[in-house]
């Protein structure tokens, strides 16, 4: 048989896919796994999307995207992540998924080196698997609130470093990362000749600090933003986001971008122009929910003295579920196994820690994006489950 792609016979599953597969089709389970909006999509956004499919050819487009959608998100861009690119400098993408693909493939030769944070998104494994790069993981600090060690991160880099990956808002800590560690990340990359490709697919979910982009401190054109409809807009399933990348590289990341999707569906690409040109009343009742769902999950945890920090943005909490189920620091403990257990003993979906990296190895991701019911059982439910677990036949 001929050779297949060694990288990925060598990535195993990664454990999301184990929950995902366990309660896929039930109606009985309380959902705290996945950070997907339980919001329906606005309705003028699929209006949209319907009149474009009822009066407009549906026929191929722009490997970008169309010119009138570009413009809009230069024009979001300036107003959210504060900097002000040129719709040329946009590149529309299959969601911040696709983005940051083909971001990698772009910027990458095989045998480069990325570096990437630890706990991170489980996506970007394949995603590096894929390009041909190794990866180097730079630490993320729970006794800070999950913002990266600076120190750390600089003693990783090697001549082959190629890339610099942040995520702020993050999953899964949802830390905001202040200003002064921007500037510093942005000081880091410029000094060591890095790409820096900043994930802010949560860019307008942010609380309790103030969001700020790297694309706006950098001054030699090496940042680029990705930037996605699915967390804002309550458009997951619809598969669109996008990149804005430095001039130098924006014409070589559309080649990409249409080597691997040809275009975006024009329906699609009207529903994220209407998103963007329409009422945004619905992303400050979106945001303002997260925020209280927030706070009643950060409430339970500190009545049972098992709140570490409070996220500053995203929709997810890392919960210290070994130290809830009376473990020390040194007594190993099977995340995956307590999650499967939780599941079918009652009926509870989370997210194991170990998926995330070796850093929340001891930790359950609780997704935020649930409904306030359905987090106060799951949550309480979660941590009677923990303080039964030691003595569990």
């Amino acid at each position: 048989m001929p050779r297949s792609n060694p990288a990925l016979a060598a990535q195993h599953p990664n454990p999301m896919f184990r929950i995902g597969a366990l309660v896929y089709g039930r109606d009985d389970i309380l959902h705290l796994e996945f950070g997907e909006p339980d919001f329906p999509t606005p309705a003028h956004i699929s209006a949209a999307a319907l009149t474009s499919i009822t009066n407009e050819r549906q026929g191929y487009g722009p490997g970008n995207g169309i010119a009138e959608l570009r413009g809009a998100v230069a024009a979001r861009v300036q107003r959210v992540n504060g900097f002000a690119p040129t719709a040329e400098q946009v590149v529309m993408t299959a969601g911040g998924t696709g983005g940051l693909m083909g971001s990698l493939l772009t910027l990458c030769a095989p045998g480069d080196i990325v570096l990437t944070p630890d706990p991170g998104w489980p996506g970007y494994d394949a995603m590096l698997a894929i390009a041909g790069v190794e990866r180097a993981y730079y630490p993320l600090l729970p006794e800070r609130g999950w913002l990266p060690d600076l120190d750390a991160l600089e003693a990783a880099i090697t001549p082959r470093a190629r890339v610099l990956l942040i995520n702020s808002p993050s999953n899964p800590g949802g830390a905001v990362y202040p200003a002064e560690t921007i500037a510093a990340l942005v000081e880091i990359a410029a000094r060591h000749d890095l790409w820096l490709l900043s994930d802010e697919c949560y860019d307008e979910l942010a609380f309790d600090a103030r969001h700020i982009s790297p694309a706006s401190l950098d001054s030699d054109g090496r940042a680029l933003t990705v930037g996605s409809f699915s967390k804002t807009y309550a458009m997951t399933g619809w598969r669109i986001g996008w990149v804005v990348a430095p001039p130098a590289i924006a014409p070589a990341l559309g080649l990409t971008t249409a080597a691997q999707i040809n275009n975006l569906p024009l329906f699609v690409q009207r529903a994220a122009l209407a998103a963007l040109e329409g009422p945004q009343e619905c992303v400050a009742e979106m945001r303002a929910s997260y925020r209280a769902r927030r706070d009643l999950a950060t409430g339970l945890l500190s009545e049972r003295g098992l709140l570490e920090y409070t996220p500053a943005g995203a929709f997810y909490l890392l919960v210290p579920v070994a130290r809830a189920a009376g473990y020390g620091a040194d007594e190993p403990f099977d995340t995956l196994a307590f999650a499967e257990a939780l599941i079918a003993e009652r009926g509870i979906a989370l997210a194991p820690g170990m998926a995330f990296g070796s850093r929340t190895a001891r930790y359950v991701r609780v997704s935020l994006a649930s409904a306030p019911d359905v987090l106060r059982a799951g949550i309480s439910g979660l941590l009677d489950f923990a303080a039964t677990w030691r003595t569990r036949p």
